[in-house]
């Protein structure tokens, strides 16, 4: 019997790039810190002792691997 691999396993590169984002052990502390609840960019501040700027760069990176989605809510972002 032979399985169509394509409709099981997502395509190599995009988990080469989901693993790659989660190389970083900055942006796995940003993962976890988002795996309870949906924040904004503050909070996740907050949870892992980061600067804003760093943040907002590895979400930014994390979002291009689509390991995080944001949420716009009036004048904060929401992950």
């Amino acid at each position: 019997m032979h399985l169509d691999n394509s409709i099981l396993v997502p395509p190599v590169d995009a988990l080469a790039r989901i693993f790659k984002a989660l190389s970083e052990p900055a942006r796995l502390r940003i993962v976890l810190a988002l795996s309870d609840d949906c924040r904004p960019v503050s909070d996740v501040v907050e949870a892992t002792g980061l600067p804003q700027p760093l943040v907002s760069h590895h979400l930014r990176i994390l979002r291009d691997a689509g390991v995080a989605q944001p949420d716009r809510r009036g004048g904060f972002v929401y992950y």
